[in-house]
């Protein structure tokens, strides 16, 4: 049988990565996990929704967190959350699904930051006052922020609010353990 150097080619060819491949598998496979990174830790938060049905049990959780970080009570378009409760419809716009349940289309859900893993508004933020604890919670610098509202656009859950006013007149009672902020910043 006589062979063709097409053939002969094609076999080399086929030979030279099969052993690459091969060598390069058995190398992979002598490494380990890195132990360090074991040892991380990420906040998170967790709500069990099925225990918050009605508006009257979300309100003191909302007033609850508001309190602790001085969140002003500005009622109205030019109001500031930290968290708030809505509708199916206006919590997961972007959902289509009509094959849910009508309690769940009709409940209200608990919306707040969701402290993403590759936050857009640290990247747009030209200022740095927007950044990545290294817990993983996205946080603002309020002396750092300049008010360009950049982050407020970013942000897919519209999670972010603007101090139009002196936020803290507005403010019931100071928590002494958490900073007010000014007017014209992002929280």
């Amino acid at each position: 049988m006589k062979t063709s150097r097409r053939y002969f080619l094609k076999v080399a060819g086929l030979s030279t990565f099969a052993l690459a491949a091969g060598a390069a598998g058995s190398e992979a496979a002598e490494y380990e996990a890195y132990p360090e990174g074991l040892k991380a830790h990420r906040w998170a938060m967790v709500i069990d929704t099925r225990r918050f049905t009605r508006p009257e049990q979300m309100k003191p959780i909302v007033d609850a967190c508001h309190k602790f970080h001085n969140v002003p009570d500005i009622p109205g378009p030019k109001e500031v959350k930290w968290i708030w409760d809505d509708t199916f419809e206006h919590a997961f716009a972007s959902d289509p699904s009509s094959i849910l349940p009508e309690r769940i289309e009709k409940r209200r859900f608990f919306l707040l930051c969701n402290h993403c893993t590759n936050p857009s508004c640290v990247r747009v933020c030209p200022a740095g006052a927007t950044y990545k604890t290294p817990g993983g919670l996205v946080a603002i610098d309020y002396h750092r922020c300049v008010g360009c509202r950049f982050c407020m656009a970013a942000c897919p859950y519209g999670s972010r609010s603007f101090n139009f006013m002196d936020p803290r007149p507005h403010v019931k009672q100071l928590n002494p353990e958490d900073p007010t902020r000014m007017r014209g910043v992002v929280e």
